[in-house]
């Protein structure tokens, strides 16, 4: 037993400049961690009087000695228990032991999850989604290529690819190209190279670019079931919660389908058009859009398009495409689980599971790509190497 305050004088003496109350939970965590959390006899108050530096230093290593002691019969125990039950009751040492801790759906039993729409063709789907992937379990990590990634990507290539590993499955590397205007190639090098330096192999490399295509008359699909429509309300106008509704929300479907083409072919001026989706968000963001003009050239392909889809309308259909059994995202995209359902349900094809995890928040420091790029735009760094960083 001891008086933390005899340690907290010394740290402030020699850390003037530090931050109080991060210093005292720093050093309430390291006590915590040394000497483990207080007994009934620590709560016992005691008298002051007598309380040396060295009686300190002797109570501290006693507890100490005495909580290693603790630490090796405990490992012991639990040592065994793996050897005879696997890995029990301990506390999982990898990332693969904890994700076979973790009690996803299994395939096929997407509707038995919480929040999973199930429609008159969902049992068709399902069955024919097992036929395509023998029951294996599918993961994706769909990184945009705009930046160099951070440890909040760390933990996301885990969760997927780890996930995956644990329950003898795959797990895709996909590359989310749908914005022309910030991706380059030394992004898409780096992010291959980064899942491999955390030791996964992708199952697959693959592009959201791989199905433009099928995404554009998918597109089509919605326009003549009266779930989107062209809009030309400028992005100023839309932004927020509480926008004023679109004038062209019921416009004809045969003008639609027109305009559309039009956009595609490029003869709507970039910022005059977007194609929106007939759909009110759980955040309450009413008809996301699904198709912006932007005339420049994709890296892979070339001057082909010059529509591309957003991440709301890619995401769960390349997910679809390529039969993932569980969509997992971080905390900021559960609002979008709602138009994620609802888009593959609109398209009568199959939908995955969407599992959200909390993201990595790191203090002191920037690791948002979108702030990193604006820093570097500016001069304020010098690259994604920066030091700074």
């Amino acid at each position: 037993r001891f008086n933390t305050g005899f340690i907290m004088q010394e740290v402030n003496s020699k850390l003037k400049w530090a931050d109080g109350k991060a210093v005292k939970n720093e050093v309430d965590l390291q006590v915590l961690d040394l000497l483990g959390p207080k007994t009934e006899e620590d709560l016992i108050p005691t008298s002051k009087k007598g309380l040396t530096s060295d009686s300190i230093v002797s109570n501290i290593r006693n507890t100490a000695s005495q909580k290693i002691k603790k630490e090796k019969n405990q490992s012991y125990e639990d040592d065994r228990d793996i050897s005879q039950n696997g890995i029990g009751n301990k506390e999982p040492q990898t990332i693969k032991e904890l994700m076979q801790k973790i009690n996803f759906h299994k395939p096929g039993e997407n509707y038995k999850t919480d929040g999973y729409v199930v429609t008159a063709n969902t049992k068709n789907l399902l069955e024919k989604h097992l036929k395509n992937t023998g029951g294996q379990v599918r993961t994706r990590f769909p990184p945009e290529p705009n930046g160099i990634l951070h440890i909040g990507h760390a933990k996301a290539i885990n969760i997927n690819f780890g996930y995956a590993a644990a329950k003898s499955g795959v797990c895709f590397l996909r590359y989310d190209d749908t914005n022309p205007e910030k991706e380059e190639e030394k992004f898409f090098i780096s992010i291959k190279e980064m899942v491999e330096w955390l030791g996964y192999k992708p199952y697959k490399v693959t592009h959201s670019s791989d199905y433009f295509d099928q995404l554009y008359d998918w597109a089509v699909v919605l326009i003549k079931k009266g779930l989107a429509y062209v809009c030309h309300q400028k992005a100023e106008e839309i932004k927020g919660f509480n926008p004023p509704p679109s004038p062209w929300r019921d416009r004809p479907i045969e003008e639609n389908l027109l305009l559309f083409e039009d956009m595609k072919n490029g003869k709507i001026n970039e910022g005059d058009a977007t194609l929106r989706m007939k759909i009110v968000l759980e955040e309450g963001k009413q008809d996301p859009v699904a198709y912006r003009i932007k005339f420049l050239p994709h890296h892979r392909t070339s001057n082909k398009w010059c529509i591309y889809p957003t991440y709301d309308y890619t995401h769960c259909l390349c997910d679809s495409i390529e039969n993932i059994t569980h969509s997992l995202c971080t905390k900021e995209f559960q609002n979008r689980r709602s138009s994620y359902y609802w888009l593959c349900n609109a398209l009568d094809i199959y939908c995955p599971v969407q599992w959200e995890y909390g993201r990595l928040n790191i203090n002191y420091t920037v690791v948002s790509k979108r702030k990193i790029g604006k820093l570097i735009s500016e001069g304020i760094l010098s690259d994604w190497d920066d030091p700074r960083l």
